[in-house]
């Protein structure tokens, strides 16, 4: 998950004109023609200034399911997060002023090529470039303080993932047992460790976001 680039448009009166733009250089850049819009809701998504921009007859268009051309050879369709669905060549997934919980879904989607996010409000950016490190397109806003974890700590996570079943987290006893041990451990030696930076590099490395948010429990509980 880590591997699939990402990008962030902040929150600015000319944020929808930026995106854009900045969506054509990335699907030619990266060679993407699938582009997939989700919205909070399609239920009177018309209204929004994301519809306004891209004009009544693409808005309407989008909302009854039908794929629209952005540029020649790539298309973009509409989705949102109650009927998102991971598949096979999702392209381009563009998270517009959903919230962070629903961008989740996102950043889980095996099939994407790339991952877009216009975030609503400034704490929900800050927390998703925190996380991932996107690239940002056009202005950026306050940055967000960079903070990592230690080399040991980093190391003892990577064991845990190589340990545990990704595809289940640590939904299996013996898995949150392994998670448990390694906390406890790194205590031991004392090594700090911050749980919400565990739950991060976990998201950047493999772990999905309820898994993740899982092992950032089992963090805060060692502490």
């Amino acid at each position: 998950m880590a591997s699939i680039p990402r990008y962030i448009v902040e929150r600015a009166p000319d944020q929808i004109r930026v995106a854009f733009r900045g969506i054509v250089k990335i699907v030619k850049d990266l060679g993407i023609a699938r582009v997939t819009l989700v919205v909070p809701k399609k239920g009177g998504w018309e209204h929004t200034i994301v519809a306004e921009f891209l004009g009544a007859a693409v808005a309407k268009a989008l909302v009854k399911g039908q794929s629209v051309t952005m540029v020649e050879g790539v298309t973009m369709l509409l989705d949102s997060p109650q009927t998102f669905r991971s598949t096979a060549g999702q392209g381009l997934l563009i998270g517009a002023h959903i919230s962070i919980k629903d961008m989740a879904k996102l950043d889980d989607a095996w099939g994407a090529q790339a991952i877009l996010f216009l975030p609503w409000n400034d704490p929900e950016a800050q927390e998703w470039k925190a996380t991932w490190h996107p690239v940002t397109v056009g202005a950026t806003a306050e940055e967000t303080p960079t903070s990592s974890l230690s080399i040991p700590v980093e190391e003892a996570l990577t064991r845990l993932t190589g340990m545990i079943n990704l595809g289940t987290g640590l939904g299996h006893p013996s898995d949150k047992k392994h998670a448990e041990r390694t906390f406890e451990k790194l205590r031991a030696e004392g090594h700090s460790f911050d749980p919400a930076n565990v739950r991060r590099w976990a998201q950047r490395n493999h772990w999905s976001s309820s898994a993740a948010a899982d092992l950032e429990k089992v963090a805060r509980k060692a502490l």
